[in-house]
């Protein structure tokens, strides 16, 4: 990894909400245009992402063909794609200036932006494990039970370009700014300290 860690807070549910972590330090926050708890209406997430333009993230699945021709009038900073091939979406995302993030297993598409590592069940908290997995030499973010509590040891263990974060930073259910602000915290105390990786 090279620069600072970015940092996406995802799951938000207003325009208010983003700010609170774009405010805290965060680099992206992400707006669920897929079935989920945190799931948002359209008019939201697009609302959310003219309000704070290239920053938010469009995370896409199962949506309707009519949906998905309606994101690319949206300013989003980035787009997190489950179900459509990516050579549907990476070279549209990247000629309007977004992320192209997949989400991969462990490697996808060269022509991809990032390559997200997330958790078995996306947006349920439950860790990750990559056994005899080595760091792919691609930009990478990681997801998928990452907490204030446990964000440094998957630094340490993985220098991640990226980290992302939804349920670790609720309290029963809701987004608590008081945890956003802690993982963010947290995020840049171990950039600060630049552990060696572990082996």
């Amino acid at each position: 990894m090279t620069g600072p860690v970015a940092i996406k807070i995802c799951g938000l549910g207003s325009s208010e909400e983003a700010g609170w972590a774009l405010e805290a330090g965060a680099d992206f926050v992400g707006a669920m245009l897929a079935v989920s708890p945190r799931r948002v209406s359209f008019e939201v997430a697009a609302g959310m992402a003219r309000t704070f333009p290239g920053r938010v993230v469009a995370v896409v699945r199962g949506v309707p063909d009519p949906l998905w021709n309606q994101l690319w009038a949206v300013p989003w900073g980035g787009l997190q794609v489950y179900d459509r091939p990516v050579a549907a979406w990476i070279a549209r995302a990247q000629a309007q200036g977004a992320l192209a993030i997949e989400p991969v297993a462990t490697r996808g598409s060269t022509e991809s932006d990032v390559w997200l590592w997330d958790g078995p069940v996306p947006g349920s908290g439950q860790t990750w494990t990559r056994p005899g997995v080595s760091r792919p030499d691609h930009r990478l973010w990681v997801a998928g039970g990452l907490t204030p509590a446990n964000v440094g040891t998957v630094l340490t263990r993985w220098r991640p370009d990226g980290v992302d974060v939804s349920s670790g930073v609720e309290h029963a259910g809701v987004k608590s700014r008081t945890l956003i602000q802690q993982f963010v915290q947290e995020v840049r105390r171990w950039e600060q300290t630049r552990h060696t990786p572990s082996e």
